[in-house]
């Protein structure tokens, strides 16, 4: 494929991405676009939309507003996980995102979405093999069927699947054996309380249309008395991680999610490429029936090993061509300290490298960027809907085996930042690539307030997703972030005078000591010395308030004249003391004087209703940066001028 030909790309809008569910959307959107060649671009969140803190979530689900539909070929939304314990309103507004700004194919997964076309999972199969299962191998004749709301396609296809198989084993099916739920633990749970109270006649089995409704089943039947699976059996769907490791390990179905997620590639494709050859779907890796504790079989531990292995057991890690260790797991993240080690840094430079330094944890990657608001080391400064017209990427991340050079350090971050416009999401996009990749947009916030995003960029057939590793390191990131910028503003407090904001004499040695440290020996510093005129007198004959108007102006007029690396300084009640390092001569000292005074002038000349002018005298100093001297002796040299100064002009006015 030419490189420069831009690639198609189809944008996937889910939730939590560490949930079984988003898993196999991923993999199989993911698997099926690189069959077709396909940029494939996912937007998640790191959590459930139904979080119980709203203004994480708040911060979370901001993800959503960076993606430019202009960009994209097509839209896959997960709905399912953007819509959880009966929380719309996610759903809701990318619904109306999407009616606003895409004018793109846009194909719904799992659940009806707005006017959109819509791709179901095969569901009646699965659950016509969990009724053969209870009816053959548990000897189950009473069985109820708990579904999710009534009149979705996906509770009533489930329902239907229920009573068609209950029919073919001869037993009774009617709508008096099927019950509504809400596809979550409470309507599990409100379930279990009609059989407790005697309301419902205790069945031999339950067949539950989701994992969540089962469990909440499964454990309140237990909590109040009715042994699982003794007395009851108890089904799920869907084979969820929470199933598993439930108390009682939940009998349950593996459906096939993702071929039904590269069938709507599939369908995105036949849209964008009318008359292009289907490439076919491969199989699931896994699907079919799960057996468990709750419906009486023994749980398999090849089901942990599959959803877990290397994860639970150090000594499964892989290895790489060069001998290296693959740390990608959670018992890998944690025995990395990685929160501590971030946790200490109290620089915002320094915070950018030590997260470069970390980011082997996120391996196999292609690339990882951050990107970040060009004030976000600033706490005041809030974000709390959508992003700044431009951004700035800070990070770039790239692992030595994936880099465009073999001098690259095993990980490396790229030094040169830069901004771009939001609406390009990331510059990155648009580089010329031999084949198709991932890039995974995760949010990067402070509770609701919005510090950037991240990027993951990955092969097509890389192990790592958005998965909880990743997730659990970017909140890391995040929280570090936070404390550093937190942290940062503490210590500028501490560093910086409070009426003028200009440094404090502990300021202006820590800043001068870094500034020394990178100016070149053939430079030269000047020290000016300003000391306001007059202050005691105008505290006396007009008050305080006056002194502290002429203190802020003197201040406002040194910033005037200073340039961005200058160190200005407040060092008394009316002392000042502005450094300033670079090719500078004694000319230089001269011409910041005037232009000082001739500044200070102007601020006197409009206010001519103030009955006193404000006036300050100045010395300067300007010697080679080799000199040895410290500090305090060059600025009491620039004192001494000063009050030279100062003497000059009282004659001068007594003349």
């Amino acid at each position: 494929m030419n490189n420069h030909v831009p690639r198609r790309r189809l944008a996937l809008i889910t939730a939590d991405p560490c949930s079984d569910y988003s898993q196999s959307v991923i993999l199989g959107v993911r698997d099926q676009c690189a069959k077709y060649g396909y940029d494939l671009l996912v937007f998640t969140t790191m959590v459930k939309v139904c979080h119980p803190d709203k203004n994480y979530l708040s911060g979370e689900i901001n993800i959503y507003n960076m993606i430019n539909y202009d960009l994209v070929d097509g839209v896959l939304v997960a709905a399912l996980p953007l819509f959880e314990d009966q929380v719309h309103t996610v759903l809701d507004q990318l619904r109306e995102d999407l009616h606003r700004n895409c004018t793109k194919p846009v194909v719904s997964l799992d659940l009806p979405f707005g006017d959109y076309p819509t791709v179901y999972t095969d569901d009646k199969k699965a659950i016509r093999e969990v009724v053969k299962h209870l009816v053959a191998e548990h000897g189950c004749r009473k069985l109820y069927m708990l579904t999710g709301h009534k009149d979705y396609v996906v509770s009533e296809a489930r329902a239907e699947a229920f009573c068609e198989q209950m029919k073919a084993e001869g037993l009774p099916a009617s709508e008096e054996n099927v019950f509504y739920g809400n596809f979550w633990y409470t309507g599990g749970e409100e379930f279990a309380n009609r059989i407790l109270s005697g309301e419902l006649e205790v069945p031999d089995a339950v067949v539950c249309a989701n994992d969540y409704m089962a469990i909440g089943l499964a454990n309140r039947l237990m909590s109040g008395g009715i042994k699982v699976p003794e007395q009851v059996r108890v089904t799920g769907y869907d084979a969820t991680k929470d199933a598993l490791f439930n108390t009682i390990s939940i009998t349950s179905y593996i459906p096939d999610v993702y071929g039904m997620a590269a069938g709507a590639v599939d369908m995105i494709h036949s849209q964008i490429e009318p008359g292009a050859p289907e490439a076919g779907i491969g199989a699931p890796p896994h699907s079919g029936l799960r057996t468990g504790e709750s419906c009486g079989c023994v749980q398999s531990t090849d089901d942990l090993r599959a959803l877990h292995g290397s994860g639970l057991n150090p000594n499964e890690r892989s290895h790489n061509a060069d001998g290296s260790l693959t740390v990608n797991d959670m018992q890998g993240l944690h025995e990395s300290y990685m929160f501590e080690t971030l946790a200490v840094i109290q620089d915002k430079e320094q915070i950018l490298n030590t997260i470069t330094d970390v980011s082997y944890l996120l391996q196999p990657y292609r690339r990882f960027y951050l990107v970040l608001r060009s004030n976000w080391s600033d706490p005041a400064e809030h974000c709390l809907t959508g992003y700044p017209e431009t951004m700035r990427c800070v990070m770039r991340c790239i692992p030595q085996n994936e880099s465009e050079s073999e001098a690259e350090p095993r990980y490396s971050g790229n030094s040169e930042e830069y901004s771009f416009p939001t609406e390009q999401m990331l510059p990155a996009l648009d580089e010329p690539r031999s084949e198709p990749v991932v890039f995974y947009f995760l949010p990067v916030h402070f509770g609701d307030d919005t510090i950037g995003y991240a990027a993951l960029q990955t092969s097509m057939d890389a192990k790592r997703t958005a998965d909880e590793v990743a997730t659990l390191w970017l909140r890391n990131v995040n929280n570090s972030l936070h404390m550093v910028r937190v942290v940062s503003k503490l210590i500028d407090y501490s560093l910086r005078d409070p009426m003028t904001g200009l440094f404090n004499r502990r300021g202006m040695e820590m800043t001068y000591a870094r500034r020394k440290e990178r100016i070149s020996p053939d430079d030269s510093f000047v020290i000016w010395v300003i000391d306001m005129d007059g202050l005691k007198y105008i505290n006396d004959h007009f008050g305080h308030e006056h002194g502290d108007v002429g203190i802020r102006t003197i201040a406002e007029t040194i910033r005037a004249v200073s340039g961005s690396d200058d160190i200005a300084v407040r060092t008394g009640g009316d002392e000042f003391v502005l450094i300033a390092a670079g090719k500078l001569t004694d000319k230089d000292g001269q011409e910041r004087i005037g232009a000082f005074e001739r500044i200070l002038g102007a601020k006197n000349a409009a206010k001519p209703d103030r009955t006193f002018d404000i006036t300050a005298s100045i010395g300067y100093v300007c010697f080679p940066a080799s000199e040895k001297d410290a500090l305090e002796e060059k600025i009491k040299e620039a004192d001494r001028r000063m009050y030279e100064y100062k003497s000059a002009r009282k004659k001068q006015r007594s003349s």
